[in-house]
């Protein structure tokens, strides 16, 4: 066989965060990472640092002990990794002080992500946090149309606008806002005026609208409506359509310029 001289490709760190708790940044970090990982095929690490409660370590932990006991589940995973030959994506629990060590160390151990998500603590005043945003590629902040998170939310991405990005020592390249839990039932001048404010201020607002979905709470839900956040399995594809999982993991990649 011959041997290759060529440069790995580069790898991307993002992060989906938010300070504002109850908008979805962990569900949207498994959801992306299994959708971009077991459907698009683009090899995926998952950095947790969100401690105290390790919530993407600890579910992939319950997961794992429920396919231990399900033979569905099982036979579920066999005919993924036929089907794609990627095995389950890493995650690494740890804290934000450590993690870019230990995404060096899987580095060396061989494994070659395209792309690097960080799930980090609901603020920025918990240690290592910031440093850790300063040296990302990109941060994807999910909002919703209420008073306080919408405050929240918006000072969160000024702070990291301002001071990050437009400061050329540190390396994140963009804050970018999406909307999401869409209710269909709002009206549609409350959309407009948010997003009114948001170009005042500056901001990049991402083209995809995301509606609210019950499957975006549900780990391996494995009946006759598919797969909802799992991971372990990729999204069921008329949930990923539909729920917008496609066409937010279709932008992001447009965003890296990877194709």
């Amino acid at each position: 066989m011959e041997s290759s001289n060529r440069e790995p490709e580069r790898y991307f760190n993002l992060s989906v965060c938010n300070q504002k708790g109850g908008v979805g940044k962990s569900t949207f970090t498994v959801l992306l990472a299994s959708y971009l990982h077991y459907t698009v095929g683009y090899d995926v690490l998952v950095v947790d640092c969100d401690y105290p409660q390790w919530s993407i370590h600890a579910q992939r932990e319950r997961e794992l002990k429920a396919v231990g006991h399900n033979d569905y589940y099982k036979l579920l995973m066999v005919r993924q990794f036929k089907a794609t030959g990627h095995r389950i994506w890493p995650v690494i629990r740890c804290m934000p002080t450590d993690a870019l060590r230990e995404v060096d160390c899987i580095l060396q151990g061989g494994y070659r992500p395209r792309i690097v998500f960080y799930d980090l603590p609901g603020t920025v005043n918990a240690e290592g946090v910031l440093p850790l945003l300063a040296s990302l590629d990109e941060v994807f902040v999910p909002i919703k149309a209420d008073k306080v998170v919408m405050e929240s939310s918006l000072s969160f991405a000024r702070s990291l606008d301002s001071g990050l990005v437009r400061n050329a020592s540190f390396r994140l390249g963009g804050v970018r806002l999406f909307w999401t839990m869409i209710d269909r039932r709002e009206r549609t001048p409350l959309y407009d005026r948010y997003e009114e404010v948001i170009r005042r201020l500056g901001l990049p607002l991402m083209a995809t609208h995301v509606p609210y979905r019950s499957k975006f709470n549900r780990e391996l839900l494995a009946d006759s409506t598919g797969i909802g956040r799992s991971t372990l399995l990729a999204p069921e594809r008329t949930f990923a359509r539909d729920g917008q999982i496609e066409a937010l993991a279709a932008e992001i990649l447009s965003i890296l310029n990877i194709r």
